[in-house]
């Protein structure tokens, strides 16, 4: 970056959360810089990073004040297909790089999710104690507990599931009732979905303030994935009988624990920042706009 140095370090810019807060904070005058696993996109402004690579050895801009890690393996079934591999990302990786930039003076903020909680009750709060029930969640927990020592120096933000615009799975039930075709949507997992720009406004905010703690986002309460197309199928004014939920056990093995419930105390982020959690069906319509 020209004349001077950023503030901003987002790790893992070119991730889902990652990608849309960097060109959010880029475009919003701030000073910032990304990073990347890929060798191709890096450039002055997204530097070389694998967190499955000594990254307790990586030292960032000496200007930056705040790093926020939206890197590492999310997805459930890889996982828990090589929980070794993705262990040594989400965990071992992660917190030797938290432990790294904290001590060069970085405010660190740190990505996690409600499955570091087993889903039994709903609305968990920022301290109940964690539970997981899937490998994913408790390579999440454990990293969190590795960083949480470092106090005013961490914000630990956990999300529900975030949309992104567009969400690929509504684009095929819309493309299938366009046809006249039917889905098949899961009658038993349920989500409380964040759209992604409320999650990226979330952690601006935490990033600005450098308020240390639990965070938590979520929307304010659950629905099925049943429920969704059938929102949808109104939405779009065709039949209902086009929507035929199955469970997720007919669609084959399925990754570990199914929570019942989703949902996070966001009360925080309300009572600090003014943000609301949001009404579930407004995330959907949201991320449906064209």
């Amino acid at each position: 970056m020209p004349g001077d140095e950023p503030v901003y370090l987002v790790v893992g810019a070119d991730s889902l959360i990652g990608g849309a807060l960097f060109r959010t904070l880029r475009d919003g005058g701030e000073r910032v810089v990304g990073t990347t696993r890929r060798r191709r996109r890096v450039d002055e402004r997204c530097l070389y990073l694998d967190l499955a690579d000594a990254p307790d050895r990586w030292r960032p801009p000496l200007a930056v004040s705040v790093a926020i890690v939206c890197a590492g393996v999310t997805r459930l079934q890889a996982c828990q297909s090589d929980p070794v591999v993705s262990a040594r990302i989400n965990v071992e990786g992660v917190s030797a790089l938290a432990k790294n930039l904290v001590a060069a003076g970085v405010f660190v903020i740190y990505l996690s999710t409600n499955q570091v909680f087993d889903g039994s009750k709903p609305f968990r709060l920022a301290n109940d104690p964690l539970s997981p029930e899937t490998e994913y969640g408790r390579q999440k927990a454990e990293a969190e507990r590795r960083i949480g020592p470092y106090g005013n120096s961490i914000a630990i933000v956990r999300f529900t599931k975030v949309l992104e615009p567009k969400p690929p799975l509504f684009l095929s039930w819309i493309e299938a009732f366009r046809k006249g075709s039917e889905i098949h949507p899961f009658s038993d997992m349920v989500m409380a979905p964040v759209p992604l720009a409320l999650a990226v406004d979330g952690l601006r905010r935490v990033a600005q303030a450098r308020s240390p703690g639990v965070f938590q986002m979520s929307a304010n309460k659950d629905i099925t994935y049943e429920q969704a197309a059938r929102n949808l199928a109104r939405r779009l004014s065709v039949g209902q009988d086009l929507v035929q939920p199955i469970r997720t056990a007919a669609s084959g093995p399925f990754p570990e624990s199914l929570p019942l419930n989703t949902t996070l105390d966001a009360s925080r982020l309300q009572t600090e920042f003014g943000m609301a959690p949001p009404d579930v069906w407004f995330a959907i319509e949201s991320v449906l706009q064209p």
